[in-house]
């Protein structure tokens, strides 16, 4: 890439992301010693797991943005980039192990932006330790993942937020009100990615990662529960269709439909043929009821109602991660109630993922059976941390629960 397009896509970056972004977004890309941005002040009851280019540009700049400099600690597997983020925030140290970091240094709400697979390994390990949680997506690449996580939010008092920013955009949200209105009548939901191109030793591509539906498609996934959650009405019953154009790359450039007993229409079509010189860019169009509205890029929305018309911009783009990112310090949020979205928009990116991986193109579908079987699983998951816990005590572990005393999840 010559000087000149670098100059063009930093210039194009500060026009949609504005110039502060930019800068770290930058900077995430190198470990040169970048000049402090904070000093340290405040409480320093964050940390960081994962410096990688969302960690640094979009965690950390949001944190430090939204609520100053409280930076305790940070981890991450390369000591040049996680002394590089210390150094940039004011980090109060950088640490070279984070599960003794989780026990011993002083945080309370701890941030996991690391590689897909350690998430949910991350996240049960901070609730246990009595911390506040906010796990990057996706929150488990396995349905045993899931369910050893559901199994520590249950057993914690703490808060246990997920990265899936999308509902928490400005268009979103100026679209909830009017669609919860349209109650229990269908949604049909198209969304267009133009994701990145990613080589065959791109760290995505290990298959212990859960492929590019647990890394990519699961944003859309659960932005469509969170609108066909928004009226209370979620249907439960679903049909599955994964359309590839390449067999052998089941999840990407790839057709994803699901339709529901009720009529609702759920397509999400991923296309990474060349590298998009903006990145990652969506087309979003959804119709309820008289209510029709078309996202562009989350940097606008048009909306038609009826015979009214309306249109507003967002400078910068606006995908949600700031009050995404903010959610442990938001008082007044039901974080349960958008867990609960969370866990059903897993089974359904988990489900897909099985489909990628065994070739297989229409699944029938229902919350209520994938839901049962989750429970079963954390059920499992429990009965093994308590037979743990009594090897190391002596004690005889807990009587299980029986089905009528199972939460819901």
């Amino acid at each position: 890439m010559s000087v000149a397009v670098r100059l063009g896509k930093v210039w194009r970056f500060v026009q949609i992301y504005g110039p502060g972004r930019t800068v770290e977004k930058a900077a995430s890309r190198q470990t040169a010693a970048w000049p402090k941005r904070y000093r340290r002040r405040g409480p320093q009851d964050v940390a960081i797991i994962g410096c990688g280019q969302f960690g640094w540009s979009t965690i950390a700049h949001f944190v430090a943005r939204g609520r100053g400099n409280r930076f305790g600690w940070c981890y991450d597997p390369d000591a040049a980039r996680r002394a590089a983020m210390a150094r940039r925030f004011g980090f109060r140290s950088a640490v070279a192990d984070p599960w003794t970091a989780l026990e011993t240094e002083p945080c309370d709400t701890v941030y996991i932006a690391s590689n897909h697979a350690s998430h949910a390994d991350y996240a049960v390990a901070a609730l246990a330790a009595g911390k506040r949680v906010y796990v990057e997506k996706p929150v488990a690449v396995s349905l045993d993942q899931l369910a050893r996580l559901e199994a520590a939010r249950r057993a914690s008092r703490r808060a246990l937020h997920a990265g899936y920013n999308r509902p928490f955009s400005a268009a979103i949200r100026r679209l909830a009100p009017r669609l919860a209105a349209e109650r229990g009548r269908p949604l049909t939901l198209s969304c267009t990615v133009a994701g990145h191109v990613l080589g065959p030793d791109h760290w995505y591509r290990d298959p212990a990662e859960g492929t590019r539906i647990c890394g990519n498609v699961g944003h859309w996934l659960d932005l469509a529960v969170h609108l066909l959650s928004l009226d209370g009405a979620l249907p439960d019953a679903w049909e599955i269709t994964l359309t590839p154009a390449n067999a052998d790359e089941a999840d990407e450039n790839v057709s994803i439909a699901l339709t529901s007993a009720r009529g609702d229409l759920i397509s999400i079509v991923l296309t990474a043929r060349a590298e998009p010189f903006e990145g990652i860019r969506e087309s979003i169009l959804l119709q309820r009821g008289t209510l029709q509205a078309e996202i562009a890029d989350f940097r606008a929305l048009r909306v038609w109602d009826g015979p009214k018309r309306r249109s507003h911009r967002f400078l910068p783009k606006d995908v949600g991660h700031e009050t995404a990112i903010l959610q442990p310090f938001d008082r007044q949020g039901d974080w349960q109630a958008r867990w609960r979205e969370v866990l059903r928009s897993s089974l359904w990116m988990l489900t897909i993922t099985d489909m990628v991986r065994t070739g297989e193109r229409r699944r029938a579908f229902t919350f209520t059976h994938a839901l049962a079987d989750l429970d079963d699983r954390v059920l499992a998951a429990q009965a093994a941390q308590a037979a743990q816990i009594a090897d190391q005590t002596g004690e005889p572990p807990a009587r299980a629960a029986t089905a009528s005393e199972r939460p819901s999840p």
